[in-house]
């Protein structure tokens, strides 16, 4: 009786890890996939402050985010990458694209987790790389400007 106990607490808990972890890749309520991929990957700032830039999104999701990769360019140039020859993400469907030139980006890695997320500490570290989006139509909430949008950072190499 013990050990049965024992493993379906265990088996719970384990389940509540995975769910937690699935709502943590969830895009939040009031926003589309690609307005998502803006607020947490584009910003075009050179000297970009991760504590204040990681406040924000993880202002969306109530918890830090382990770590983030922020593209020092426009939205409109990260669509226009979208527009070049698909290749596989790693999840293996075949929506992504590869940037065409290496791009000067901000990675933020979480140093200090808070007990809030308000207090979450970043350590910032620059780098010129290349990307890769996966990219999709838009949706009806989105603004229509564009035939399809990026709606997912991939990989950064």
């Amino acid at each position: 009786m013990g050990v049965k106990l024992l493993e379906s607490g265990l088996c719970l808990l384990l389940l509540l890890g995975l769910v937690i972890m699935v709502a943590s890749f969830q895009v939040p309520q009031n926003l589309t996939p690609s307005q998502w991929f803006e607020i947490q990957h584009v910003n075009n700032r050179t000297n970009l402050r991760c504590n204040a830039a990681m406040r924000v999104i993880n202002s969306y999701t109530g918890r830090c985010k382990d770590k983030n990769s922020f593209l020092q360019t426009s939205f409109a140039a990260v669509v226009s990458v979208c527009g070049r020859r698909n290749t596989t993400c790693r999840n293996g469907l075949t929506n992504c694209h590869n940037s065409p030139a290496p791009v000067s980006l901000t990675y933020c890695n979480l140093t200090t987790p808070g007990r809030h997320y308000t207090q979450c500490q970043y350590q910032r570290t620059p780098a010129t790389m290349f990307y890769r989006v996966a990219c999709d139509n838009p949706t009806p909430q989105d603004n229509g400007s564009y035939p399809v949008v990026p709606v997912h950072l991939d990989r950064i190499f």
